[in-house]
């Protein structure tokens, strides 16, 4: 039974080496307190080096990698998802909005006027702004200012499709339509990447 205190004894003053500090008081307790079996001071022992090591490695393992993550992280990646998932919707919105700039044609050969003119007011206030204006913010970069200089010549167009109305030049629209169809298709190549990676439906 010595030797085996005097090995456990020996292995505690070693864990300096690996790291692991034991207190004096702490070998002077193994000393005093030989255990009354050889399956009790292998037990003791085994707690006794587990503990020791477990709390000297725990902290470095936490250092490199936790492993898990925060509340706060989670809240911030569900947030950028949502966003993400918004910006792609103005994106596609845009894009089918595209294919229906025929319907100001539409109006200018039927000679409705008015409806050309609350046409492309609605546009203005609802498509433009809701939809475009709003995706232009949430760009970064190059494209954030392509965004912004594509939002101003779409007004134009607008205005522009708005003021022939009222002049009843019919003739004039279908390039103006043309022109608001160009610039708004403009727009959606500027769609980032990620969405359509993350949201986009591939070949089938």
């Amino acid at each position: 039974m010595p030797s085996f205190v005097s090995a456990t004894l020996f292995a505690l003053a070693a864990c300096p080496a690996a790291g692991v500090r034991v207190s004096r008081p702490a070998l002077a307790h193994v000393r005093a307190s030989v255990p009354q079996s050889r399956r009790e001071a292998v037990r003791g022992a085994a707690l006794a080096a587990a503990a020791a090591l477990v709390g000297a490695s725990a902290p470095a393992f936490a250092e490199k990698s936790k492993g898990y993550m925060t509340m706060d992280e989670y809240n911030k990646l569900k947030a950028r998802e949502a966003k993400d998932q918004r910006l792609y919707g103005q994106f596609e919105a845009l894009r089918t909005r595209a294919s229906q700039t025929s319907e100001f044609n539409k109006l200018a050969e039927s000679g409705d006027f008015s409806k050309l003119s609350e046409l492309s007011r609605g546009w203005e206030a609802t498509i433009r702004k809701e939809l475009l204006e709003a995706a232009a913010k949430e760009l970064e970069g190059e494209a954030k200012q392509k965004g912004q200089d594509i939002n101003k010549l779409v007004l134009a167009d607008l205005k522009g499709i708005d003021k022939l109305a009222k002049a009843g030049a019919g003739d004039e629209v279908p390039a103006a339509s043309a022109s608001l169809r160009q610039h708004v298709l403009d727009f959606v190549a500027l769609e980032p990447q990620r969405l359509q990676d993350t949201f986009g439906v591939g070949d089938l």
